[in-house]
């Protein structure tokens, strides 16, 4: 099970293995359920922490649990998770460069991207669909948001 639709990243669903199933659209948590997801892992947050980790992920399911995961576990110090977040071989590393693997190859999609985080627009239904579709941007009235500010940051230092 995904929380993302990476299908639409791939140009020919007809070959894609993720075609099948049933599709479940997952909500970012809210702050408030971010603050019992930590204290469901032993508060290794504080309250400023978890602010932090709500202004870098947006509450996103997969990343939120990672991180809540790698820090209760002391895979990772607090300070080194923050600092390390938009690295490439940090904690999220895979992650994005899974992302970025699959758009390299496609001028529409970085373009859309790139205009999803600079101008808050689109130039293309389709690309914004893609882009939703694999958990990259959402929609905020009749602009186009990053999904996170993660993705943005992660933008910014390739």
């Amino acid at each position: 099970m995904i929380s993302t639709e990476p299908c639409q990243l791939i140009e020919d669903l007809n070959q894609s293995p993720f075609n099948v199933g049933e599709v479940i659209n997952l909500d970012d948590f809210t702050a408030a359920q971010v603050n019992d997801l930590n204290e469901r892992h032993g508060e290794p947050l504080n309250d400023g922490e978890v602010t932090c980790l709500m202004n870098l992920l947006n509450g996103h399911p997969y990343l939120t649990r990672r991180a809540l995961y790698l820090v209760a576990t002391d895979r990772l110090t607090v300070a080194d998770f923050f600092s390390q977040a938009t690295d490439e071989r940090g904690p999220f590393g895979d992650h994005l460069r899974s992302h970025l693997f699959r758009t390299h190859d496609k001028a529409e999609l970085i373009k859309g991207m790139c205009s999803a985080l600079r101008n808050h627009s689109y130039d293309s239904e389709d690309t914004f669909f893609r882009l939703r579709g694999a958990g990259l941007v959402k929609r905020a009235g009749m602009q186009v948001e990053r999904r996170c500010q993660l993705y943005a940051d992660f933008s910014a230092s390739i």
